[in-house]
């Protein structure tokens, strides 16, 4: 199996404390997913987030870390999952940058399934970590 290993850094036009507090929210994906149904069980480390898709299925993510000083957090998927990989985690970094603006490194590594490649899991993720990105800079922009 190919390693998978993404990061997607973007500097966004928006106060380090304001990013953090819209996506150390982990069980609210609101300005991600519109609409979508979440499920919480549990508060901080070891939470699930269960998110069910239009599909019908559902996928849980569990919040591993959360670093409030740091401002940073990491999650893991640890059952099934709709992409071609196993072993997966994911971890979020905020940096403030200049007088007004905040660095978002989205990162994840796992392992490509039999049948699929590193690289297939990598644009994978890095059109889902940009689009995660591009929705919250869209989201920043409103509040």
């Amino acid at each position: 199996m190919e390693d998978v290993n993404v990061s997607v850094v973007r500097e966004l036009n928006a106060p380090v404390d304001a990013v953090w507090d819209v996506v150390s929210d982990f069980g609210n994906v609101s300005w991600a997913m519109p609409g979508a149904k979440v499920d919480v069980i549990g508060e901080g480390p070891g939470m699930i987030r269960r998110l069910h898709m239009p599909d019908g299925g559902s996928v849980e993510e569990v919040l591993e870390t959360r670093d409030a000083t740091a401002r940073s957090f990491s999650y893991t998927i640890p059952g099934d999952m709709p992409m071609p990989v196993s072993n997966f985690r994911a971890w979020v970094q905020l940096e403030p940058v200049g007088g007004n603006g905040t660095r978002v490194s989205w990162n994840a590594s796992a392992k490509a399934l039999p049948g699929s490649s590193g690289a297939e899991g990598q644009a994978i993720f890095e059109g889902l970590y940009g689009q995660l990105i591009d929705s919250l800079e869209a989201h920043l922009a409103t509040v």
